[in-house]
């Protein structure tokens, strides 16, 4: 009986991979892996009711079930679908596979061969450490070095997953009585996800302690990306090799002497050139730094002359800050970006700031790799992201400092324009903000100056195609915006011939305009939206009057201003298909306006404007206004139009004149 049951069983796998070959053949996508007939869900419940009960009676299944395993299944179809709309992949979930006669542990290692032969990633939801299903997924995830990350985007390291299983057994051992059949089975997990990562443990140091600058560099080479480097410490006023990691060797490989050290290094960088990097042991500071060398007599000249000065030196790879690419920091749940610089771009001006979620998922979406920064939560890391592969692992992520700290709960502090929104274009980051905090994002395809073309958003069920235009700041209502497809390269070099204003060009599936308009913020607090039926491109350059929305569409924007709350105030530009409301803009911030006031303040004389006579006029009178002057409007003009966001940029004091 049991060897037709498992004869039965494995055929029955054993179709359902043949299914995902035929679907994903080489193609890998994302698993939400998630507690189903455990997890927190079943701590609770357990504690409260399932230890009164017999396992094997029927009260205990039929309750176990009805407050256990229905809303986990739940929690996952509905988590899955969100991370579809949000991240626009395909994601895999376990919970809507259901086989007649099928055990746990036969779900479990079907689900671990999906994760080793189609996984791209593994997410997590939240109690995961307390499912032993998914601690296996887990283990065969590291196995297999596929990252883990938290349904945020926050990665799982190995040591962290550790240790997240060990403080669940805690809880689940104090529970009384124990709930035996969940409590071996995390043990048996737990025991060989030690076995496979080693003990949870990971010494890295603080950013104050005296660890060598090297010593630091090969520690976080056992976590992640690195330059190529080669260090060396004077010995006997000769260079003595210590550390290296380059393309192609083992970990700490010694060459013969200084000269092959450099001519590997040379011949193996991206760039083929070399930078000479100085320090004294016991100091953080770097001393002398010697930059883009390119011949192996350079380098080892420049580092026999810091070797007989007493510094250590580090050779590492030369690697170009203006690639495209971006610099930053990792810290806790913040991270901090600029393109054309190095991770010191965090102490200047213009940082892209953002939660570290969906900041790595925004970011993914653009360079079209998940940016590899698995490193400890309770850690401080300089990182780059590259357009090409580079460093010892050659990948396109580098971390170049890493240091224990204490994040204090950090907020991001999102604002834009910003270092990064000027070089993909302030609509576009814009944009990829909505999409990544889950708002309604219409399908689009971007085409950089500075990077490949990338796309994000979800299909709106047409073959239509808006073609859009993306300054580097926002100018509204100045560049082309039109509906189907036209010559990006004529508009480019007839709207910006110096190549200076438009950072992008975007091709975006249109949306059928029931209904258009904008949504702000008033400087009282309240929404103020406006619109008008069908199309709204003439009604945003302020040649249409706002008509009557309907009660449903304007409870679909307001929902758009609740999920993006943790934004703050925003306003933006939408659609609505007569189902949904679509974001096709969006900038963060309230407005100064109010009803009658688009700018509040006072003027030593009034110059009157039709707003009849259009953006360039209007432009052309700004440019000539006199410093004490203000604007009073004639004509019908919307709180949210583009007439209106150019004064407020002007920042022009302007009124409605009576009429």
């Amino acid at each position: 009986m049991k060897a037709g049951r498992a004869i039965k069983i494995r055929q029955q796998s054993q179709n359902i991979r043949q299914i995902w070959r035929s679907a994903l053949g080489t193609r890998r996508v994302a698993y939400l892996g998630g507690p189903i007939t455990s997890g927190m869900r079943f701590v609770d419940w357990y504690e409260r009711t399932g230890c009164h009960l017999s396992p094997s009676s029927l009260r205990y299944k039929r309750e176990h079930r009805s407050n256990v395993v229905e809303p986990n299944e739940t929690d996952l179809k509905a988590t899955a679908e969100l991370l579809r709309m949000r991240d626009g992949e395909i994601v895999v979930e376990p919970a809507s596979l259901v086989v007649k006669s099928w055990k746990q542990s036969d779900y479990v290692e079907l689900w671990e061969g999906f994760i080793a032969d189609h996984a791209s990633r593994v997410i997590f939801m939240p109690g995961w450490e307390y499912s032993a299903g998914c601690a296996a997924e887990f283990c065969r995830a590291q196995l297999e070095r596929i990252p883990t990350a938290t349904i945020e985007g926050v990665p799982i390291i190995a040591v962290e997953g550790v240790a997240a299983l060990k403080r669940a057994l805690s809880r689940i051992e104090a529970m009384t009585p124990l709930p035996r059949q969940m409590l071996e089975a995390l043990r048996t997990a737990c025991t060989r996800l030690e076995a496979v990562v080693g003990p949870a443990t990971i010494h890295i140091g603080s950013s104050e302690n005296s660890v060598r600058k090297d010593a630091s560099l090969d520690r976080l080479a056992e976590l992640i990306n690195v330059a190529q480097f080669v260090s060396f410490e004077p010995q006997a006023r000769r260079p003595k090799q210590s550390y290296s990691r380059i393309l192609g060797e083992e970990p700490n490989f010694k060459f013969r002497d200084l000269r092959q050290a450099a001519e590997v290094l040379l011949t193996r960088s991206a760039e083929t050139s070399v930078n000479v990097r100085s320090f004294t042991l016991g100091s953080p500071l770097s001393r002398e730094f010697i930059y883009g060398l390119k011949s192996v007599d350079e380098i080892i000249s420049s580092v026999e002359r810091l070797t007989n000065e007493g510094l250590n030196t580090i050779l590492n790879e030369t690697v170009d800050i203006n690639d495209g690419g971006v610099s930053g920091v990792l810290l806790g749940n913040v991270i901090e970006f600029a393109p054309d610089d190095t991770p010191r771009a965090v102490e200047k001006a213009g940082i892209a700031s953002l939660p570290s979620g969906w900041g790595r998922r925004l970011l993914a979406s653009v360079y079209g790799f998940e940016p590899d920064l698995t490193v400890p939560s309770n850690t401080r890391l300089e990182f780059s992201i590259h357009p090409k592969p580079r460093g010892w692992r050659h990948t396109q992520t580098l971390g170049w400092e890493i240091a224990e700290a204490t994040t204090l709960g950090l907020p991001a502090t999102i604002h834009w324009p910003n270092r990064f929104s000027r070089m993909i274009g302030d609509k576009v980051f814009g944009l990829l903000v909505a999409h990544h905090i889950g708002l309604p994002v219409p399908r689009s395809t971007v085409v950089s100056r500075r990077v490949a073309p990338f796309s994000f958003g979800q299909p709106t069920g047409t073959n239509e195609i808006w073609f859009r235009t993306a300054p580097t700041d926002q100018v509204p209502g100045k560049y082309t915006t039109m509906r189907g497809w036209t010559d990006p390269f004529k508009i480019l070099a007839s709207e910006d011939p110096d190549h200076a204003t438009i950072a992008s060009v975007i091709a975006q599936a249109g949306v059928r305009p029931a209904f258009s308009g904008a949504s702000i913020i008033a400087r009282t607090g309240e929404i103020v939206t406006e619109g008008v039926h069908g199309s709204g491109i003439e009604f945003m350059l302020g040649n249409a009057r706002p008509e009557e929305l309907g009660q449903s569409v304007l409870a679909d924007i307001s929902a758009i201003h609740t999920l993006a709350s943790e934004l703050g105030a925003v306003r933006f530009e939408w659609v609505h298909d007569g189902n949904k409301a679509w974001v096709v803009q969006l900038h963060k911030g309230a407005t100064i306006s109010e009803p009658g006031i688009l700018v509040p303040g006072n003027a030593s004389q009034w110059i009157s404007f039709n707003v009849a006579s259009g953006l360039p006029a209007l432009r052309e009178v700004l440019a000539n206004l006199k410093a004490d002057s203000g604007l009073l409007l004639s004509g019908e003009v919307g709180l949210t139009s583009h007439i209106a966001d150019v004064i407020r940029k002007a920042r022009v004091p302007a009124r409605m004149a009576p009429r």
